[in-house]
């Protein structure tokens, strides 16, 4: 009796596949962006020989230290400072910030980004903030030739 077996169709709905591969593509565009956005544009300080690791940091907050230029395009005449990609905001607001930031996450990592044409007096402004807050994990950020390229 072998002429009287049916045969089964089998088939696969593609439509549930689609929908979960544009959903990803949702989800990485969204990251990325927001990835992209605490990483302003400025020149970092490239150490010849660096022990960095690279960590993936979960909690943080990241201070940028930019510089203010004057008309004339020398030297810089001042810093400016920003929690991420915020608008630059005085030390004062930015040690409020941490220190509201810290009581609610005690692990809090504080990095700070500065660009290599400040003088160490500007950054070292930053430190002392993230010292008084009482924040034990401060990393500064340098660009090290080689790791990302």
């Amino acid at each position: 009796m072998v002429g009287n077996r049916q045969s089964a169709n089998i088939y696969f709905n593609m439509a549930p596949m689609i929908d979960v591969v544009f959903l990803l593509i949702i989800f990485f565009m969204l990251v990325s962006t927001f990835a992209s956005a605490e990483n302003i544009p400025m020149e970092l300080p490239n150490p010849e020989r660096s022990l960095a690791q690279n960590v993936k940091i979960v909690d943080r907050v990241v201070i940028n230290c930019r510089t203010v230029r004057s008309a004339s395009e020398g030297e810089p005449d001042g810093a400016l400072y920003s929690i991420g990609p915020n608008r630059p905001e005085p030390l004062e607001s930015i040690a409020r910030r941490l220190e509201a930031a810290h009581a609610a996450n005690p692990k809090l990592k504080v990095i700070i980004r500065a660009d290599k044409r400040l003088r160490y007096e500007q950054v070292r402004a930053v430190m002392v903030v993230v010292a008084q807050q009482e924040i034990e994990d401060m990393s500064l950020v340098a660009h090290v030739s080689g790791l990302d390229e």
